[in-house]
């Protein structure tokens, strides 16, 4: 055997043992990441890690859940420019940390804001296009080295970009992405290969978390309106009693109900009162902001929880909601139009005061608002005081 022929063997030999260990260390990160967003920060970081392949960048893009002929940024990771390369690239020198350390670390400060990550996000692409990516995803096999006119705007290093398809039990499910754009050097074929069973490994691990926040999405959904139920409120207020007393921040909860409802089930029918509350969660996802969340109560009451408003900005919201309901018809089934209020009932987080204890205020408050003339706005610090409609 010549000396080339073996320090051949010896370099796919030590390849395939990195490939195993790398795979093996990946699976078990995969193996308790349920959710997507964790998912890939698993495979991104065994991607590009000095303990994994090494990469400069990696960026993970998925087929969109209502286009499947469209791919959808979700993750990356990797330095934005030299000065963020040269300070990561001494980090991970000096720390030397395995996998799982750097994972996990990461998973807690990780910056979904950070550069790289927001270009990568709002990329959105069709698999019939010229780009790696789209060739990857639509003839399903690792492309590498080949010519590719289409850079995403500069986005994807085309002299050392490489890309590998996800592939699920249902098909590919979208594809991993990296690059050695700041040190310019080509993977070698082994590391290649590495790559694309990392990419076969995540396509599975990434299809399953998927399935699992459908799921666990489905079970915390109203099946009517599409918001959180009850249970998702109770627990979401939970966490966010909980945030705003770590934080000293504050926090407002608005409770709401529809004037007249069991009229409209007993003149109309059911169907008719269904329609509604659907219309009803329609307005309120229309009307809200970000970071404002509604839920579906009971019956026809619904719920805002609002992170970091007091009560004067909670106020307005719900003044606002009230005339979004009071101001525009509502189409209900066999196409009656219908004119219906609603009456609101806020409170602010106070000191001491529990989640059951915030529902029990914002619910008082409700009642208040009912009693004084419905569809109207009541505090629970001016609660008996008779205010006026929008006071």
């Amino acid at each position: 055997m010549t000396p080339g022929r073996l320090e051949h063997l010896e370099r796919e030999n030590k390849a395939l043992r990195h490939a195993v260990l790398l795979l093996h260390e990946v699976s078990n990160l995969l193996h308790g990441s349920l959710e997507v967003e964790a998912a890939c920060y698993a495979v991104l970081t065994g991607v590009t890690a000095g303990v994994g392949l090494g990469f400069n960048r990696a960026m993970l893009f998925q087929t969109s859940p209502v286009e499947p002929s469209v791919l959808e940024g979700t993750m990356a990771v990797g330095p934005a420019n030299e000065d963020e390369k040269d300070r990561v690239w001494k980090q991970i020198e000096a720390g030397q940390d395995d996998l799982r350390t750097l994972y996990q670390a990461g998973l807690v400060a990780r910056d979904a804001h950070a550069p790289i990550d927001r270009q990568v996000r709002a990329v959105r692409l069709r698999v019939d296009g010229g780009s790696l990516l789209s060739l990857a995803m639509r003839e399903g096999r690792l492309v590498h080295g080949e010519a590719s006119k289409d850079s995403l705007d500069g986005l994807l290093d085309l002299d050392t970009g490489l890309a590998a398809p996800l592939k699920g039990a249902g098909g590919v499910v979208g594809v991993l992405y990296a690059d050695n754009r700041f040190t310019g050097l080509r993977c070698s074929p082994e590391v290649a290969q590495v790559f694309g069973l990392v990419a076969d490994h995540a396509g599975r691990a990434v299809e399953n978390a998927r399935r699992f926040e459908r799921e666990a999405r489905a079970a915390r959904t109203d099946a009517l309106t599409g918001l959180g139920h009850h249970g998702a409120l109770m627990e979401r207020l939970a966490v966010a009693v909980a945030e705003a007393r770590a934080s000293g921040r504050t926090l407002s909860l608005v409770m709401i109900d529809l004037d007249n409802f069991k009229g409209v089930n007993d003149r109309l029918g059911h169907l008719a009162g269904d329609a509604l509350l659907a219309g009803l969660a329609e307005r309120l996802r229309a009307h809200l902001r970000a970071g404002e969340l509604a839920f579906r109560y009971g019956g026809e009451e619904f719920s805002l929880v609002l992170p970091g408003v007091d009560a004067a900005a909670a106020n307005a919201i719900a003044e606002r909601v009230r005339r979004a309901v009071a101001e525009g018809p509502f189409t209900v089934a066999g196409g009656q139009s219908l004119q219906v209020t609603c009456s609101l009932g806020v409170v602010q987080l106070g000191p001491g005061l529990s989640v059951l204890a915030l529902v029990d205020a914002a619910d008082q408050a409700l009642l208040d608002a009912k009693r004084s003339g419905k569809n109207r706005v009541v505090n629970a610090s001016s609660a008996g005081a008779s205010p006026r409609p929008g006071s």
